[in-house]
């Protein structure tokens, strides 16, 4: 009698729970264990709720886990079934309790079909088909290559023919085994008949490779030993030749043999390069997905990833059980972008957890091999070391092709065929180096990119460890070293000629990736072996990428050293001096703020361009002084300095001298503003934007001026009353300096213009948005103020709802944070604003303190700008016990916001007084007049309250009730 098995069908799909095997449409659907686990025991339990603790228990026995990697399996799962696709739904969540299949399941009895049984004696019997296969059981979760499985079946359909190819240790046999595990539910005229796994790694001689595949083909059908030229006993048949790298001649000619015979066969081969043999399809092989820098830092986003994901469960095999804490999760990220998601590594590595701990494993993945030794005793030998894997791959090429990979190791990151002729080729002529790397990359031991204009290389991080030790043990790493820091200096010398008439995505996109280029080059050049000319020449040019890359906090620390390690040597050129304390000037602004610490190499770099004469380093050390002199909140000793650099500016005969009094105008056009002299600032502003973009200016400011200018410039806006356009301009800046992708572009846009113009104008969900930008960039960019700036300006989104409580908290923490980072621009407003917070709160006593607070910082720094308003802010919080005192503040704002154009400070001033003294004509006209003032802005909220106020005091001056 036939053994019988259930099988459950819904919808489009039919599961064997037997064997647990899904198909939809009679097709295999190929599935993580865990989630076809997790479909089974609720198939088993249809209709009912299963809890949460059952389906832990059921996917991960004897496995603590937390209820993230039961939300990851159901979310791959439901992916699986299209589940709420077309109208269809499988599974539900119910809240608090578990899950539920809720889609209708017929059962049905089956014969069994089990084709992983070795029992084909019992089943030749009952009559059933057999399909003879040889494939080991599969004992361990295979993640994240359900995709890739899919999408090699598939071509192994269309082609009879696919080899997957890939570095050693990224997981190419497991994958063949799964898409041959895959084949072996196919049904109809896709039925296999037998699936034949020949392992090729224990041949050395090519000549026993025909007898390796007939022999296992003889063993695994019970027959005598066959030959290759003539049909095999089978009509439709999988032949998986793994391992055939050190054979591939031989298994090319085996390939083209078999198929040629075999008309229905199908054959999965597996390499590190292609065995270049008729009718072969690709199938490059990647490492698995590995969580990106920008990771938002949570266990459940963490496990999201394969590469996180086989890290964890390998750990917790080796643990017994683990989930990760919270601060070990950016470790976990940094070990699986180490070792490029590389399966092979990343077990090795979880499984010294025990040893090291995460952050210890972190920490020493620099000795990558003498770290991760121990692997699985019943692996393959080359398989147990990455030394072993490595070295197996090393020990076949040939003596040419081991010495330009030796050499390559030179590059840390991305390298042209270009690069890797100049440095890499000395004794040899370029070309052969070219070709010696072609045939690396077909062996998968160098990365080939060609998704870019010029076709981009790199060595893996494990290999690249291997072949430096190779380097190293031959003698060659010192003169590579300074081959390639040459070769680093004269392209960043490229880089930074081409920035101010490039694109700037088209820029980064070319020289982003050579950052670790760079840092290789700087650790040699200033190391006790280097070469400090080359060092400095190359950290001069490289501030623009450090810049544009927003790394202000490493370049301030390249830069100290490169001036700390120069103290010995001779002296440098007044240019080179300059270059050198002007940008770490800045990048001290950025990093620790504008103080006495980033002041003096920049006092130093101006004193030596004056000694020196030169027009250009004096413009280049005054604008990084303004920007320092700005920053601290000195706006009338940073205006004397903008009209100082426009003096020198108006020397220069060239045709520079239009793009620095751009500069010029811009300069004083933002000093000019936040000293409350918003007419004279307008036209300043309109000088600088109108002048088109200087694009030696860019490389001077480190960050796109024109938008910078044009944030300043709706500032403004706002501050001469032209609120709409102020507004318009504040979103297409918000939209523009987003799609420009530079952190602090973007940064500087929002806090200058898209927050606070939003705040103002009333307009909640435009800054709610722009908080949310805000908060993004000051994440992934941890320098300067962004951070306190955005909490200053989450409290003032809190004030816009009437949400006093979170506002003062938010404010509070803010000016906190901001006096920690050094810069005090904009500490009068958000004073102001917390002191709004607190009587908000009926906290009046301490609204005043800081108030008055606010009032003084503005007049003490000539912060002119935002004085009127804090003086009306005062007024409101003693406009019910001090009233007098109230509209004397409210007139001295009105009268300041007046002389000095802030029509916007003057309209909320004005209104504010009638609204304390209805029955004063002379505040009614004084409303009256301000309002005439107003081309538009008529729907903003401050316009249309003043007009609310005057209606009022028009209908009371008429003695009618007004209305409520």
């Amino acid at each position: 009698m036939k053994p019988v098995s259930r099988a459950a069908q819904f919808g489009p799909f039919r599961l064997n729970l037997s064997s647990k095997q899904l198909h939809r449409d009679g097709v295999p659907v190929p599935m993580g264990g865990r989630a076809l686990e997790l479909l089974v025991a609720l198939i088993e339990h249809a209709g009912e709720v299963v809890s949460k603790q059952e389906l832990l228990a059921r996917a991960w026995p004897d496995l603590f886990v937390e209820e993230a990697n039961l939300r990851v399996q159901m979310t791959a799962l439901r992916r699986v079934l299209g589940d709420g696709q077309d109208g269809r739904h499988f599974i539900t969540n119910i809240a608090r309790r578990g899950y539920s299949f809720v889609a209708d399941v017929t059962f049905t009895d089956i014969a069994s079909t089990d084709t992983t049984s070795t029992n084909a004696g019992a089943r030749e019997a009952t009559g059933d088909p057999v399909i003879r296969q040889n494939l080991p059981f599969n004992l361990t979760t295979v993640l994240g290559r359900e995709a890739t499985v899919a999408a090699i079946g598939e071509e192994l359909a269309r082609s009879r023919f696919v080899s997957v190819v890939g570095p050693g240790g990224v997981g190419k046999t497991t994958v063949a085994l799964d898409v041959a595990r895959a084949a072996l539910g196919r049904e109809g005229a896709e039925a296999l008949e037998a699936v034949v796994l020949v392992e090729l790694a224990p041949i050395t001689d090519p000549a026993l490779v025909e007898n390796a595949v007939a022999s296992a083909i003889g063993m695994t059908l019970g027959t005598v030993p066959l030959r290759l030229d003539e049909p095999l006993p089978f009509e439709r048949g999988l032949l998986i030749l793994d391992n055939c790298e050190h054979v591939v001649a031989a298994a090319a000619s085996l390939a083209e043999l078999a198929l040629a015979a075999n008309p229905a066969l199908k054959l999965l081969v597996t390499s590190r390069e292609p065995l270049r043999a008729r009718g072969e399809h690709v199938y490059r092989l990647q490492g698995l997905e590995v969580p990106p820098r920008e990771a938002d830092g949570t266990r459940a986003d963490l496990l999201r990833y394969p590469a996180a994901r086989l890290f964890v469960e390998r750990a917790a095999a080796t643990l017994g059980s683990y989930m990760p804490a919270p601060d070990e999760i950016a470790d976990i990220v940094a070990i699986c972008r180490r070792l490029d998601g590389l399966p092979l590594a990343i077990e090795l590595a979880a499984g010294r957890v025990d040893a090291f701990g995460v952050k210890g494993l972190a920490q020493r993945l620099d000795d990558v091999f003498r770290l991760l030794v121990a692997g699985r005793r019943t692996a393959l030998p080359r398989h147990q070391t990455l030394q072993a894997m490595l070295g197996w791959s090393y020990d076949h090429l040939s003596p040419g092709e081991q010495i330009t990979l030796g050499r390559l190791a030179i590059f840390a990151g991305h390298f042209s065929l270009d690069a890797a002729g100049k440095v890499a080729s000395i004794e040899e002529a370029s070309w052969e180096t070219i070709e010696n790397l072609t045939s690396l990359v077909a062996k998968s031991l160098v990365a080939a990119d060609f998704s870019q204009p010029v076709p981009r290389y790199r060595l893996l991080e494990i290999t690249r460890a291997y072949a430096l030790e190779r380097l190293k043990e031959a003698g060659g790493l010192d003169r590579l070293s300074g081959r390639h820091a040459a070769y680093m200096k004269e392209l960043i010398a490229t880089a930074e000629q081409e920035w101010p008439r490039a694109q700037p995505a088209q820029w980064l996109a070319t020289y982003a990736g050579q950052l670790d280029n760079v840092r290789a080059a700087l650790d040699w050049s200033f190391g006790p072996k280097g070469d400090r000319e080359i060092g400095t020449a190359l950290i001069i040019s490289s501030a623009t990428l450090w810049f544009q890359l927003s790394l202000l906090t490493e370049c301030r620390a390249r830069f100290e050293h490169a001036l700390a390690s120069l103290g010995d040597g001779p002296p440098l050129d007044a240019p080179r001096e300059v270059a050198l304390l002007t940008t770490l000037g800045t990048a001290l602004v950025y990093t620790i703020g504008p103080g006495p610490k980033a002041e003096e190499p920049l006092q130093r770099a101006c004193r030596i361009a004056r000694a020196n004469g030169s027009v250009e380093l004096q413009l280049r050390a005054a604008w990084a002084l303004w920007a320092l002199t700005f920053c601290s909140a000195r706006y009338a000793a940073a205006l004397e300095i903008a009209r100082d650099f426009a003096a020198l500016a108006a020397t220069i005969g060239d045709m520079t001298q239009a793009a620095d009094l751009i500069i010029a105008n811009r300069l004083a056009g933002v000093s000019l503003l936040f000293l409350g002299r918003v007419e004279e600032a307008r036209v300043a502003l309109e000088a600088a934007l109108g002048g088109g973009t200087a694009a030696n200016a860019i490389v001077r400011m480190q960050y796109d001026q024109e938008m910078n200018g044009r944030a300043f410039y709706s500032a403004n806006l706002y501050l001469l009353g032209l609120q709409d356009q102020a507004s318009a301009l504040a979103s297409r800046n918000t939209t523009d300096a987003r799609a420009r992708g530079h952190a602090t572009t973007l940064a500087l846009n929002l806090v200058d213009s898209g927050c606070p113009v939003a705040f103002y104008c009333g307009e909640a969900d435009a800054l709610a948005e722009r908080l949310d930008l805000l908060a993004d960039v000051s994440g992934r960019h941890p320098f300067g103020p962004w951070r306190a700036w955005w909490r200053c300006y989450r409290g003032s989104l809190h004030l816009l709802h009437g949400a006093f409580s979170p506002a003062a908290e938010d404010l509070a923490a803010g000016i906190e944070a901001l006096e920690q980072t050094g810069w005090p621009i904009r500490r009068a407003m958000f004073l102001g604003l917390h002191a709004q917070a607190l009587h908000g709160l009926g906290r009046g006593a301490e609204a005043r303190v800081r108030a008055e607070e606010a009032i003084g910082f503005s007049r003490a720094t000539g912060e002119g700008w935002i004085l009127p308003e804090l003086l009306r802010i005062r007024a409101g919080i003693d406009a019910t016990e001090r009233p007098q005192a109230a509209l004397a503040s409210l007139d001295e704002a009105w009268d300041l916001a007046q002389r000095t154009g802030l029509r916007s400070w003057a309209l909320r001033a004005a209104t504010a007084a009638a609204r304390l003294a209805p029955h004063e004509r002379r505040l009614g006209q004084r409303l009256s007049e301000t309002l005439a003032e107003f081309s538009e802005s008529h729907a903003k909220p401050d316009y249309r309250m003043a007009q609310h106020v005057m209606t009022r005091h028009v209908l009371d001056a008429l003695g009618q009730h007004p209305p409520a």
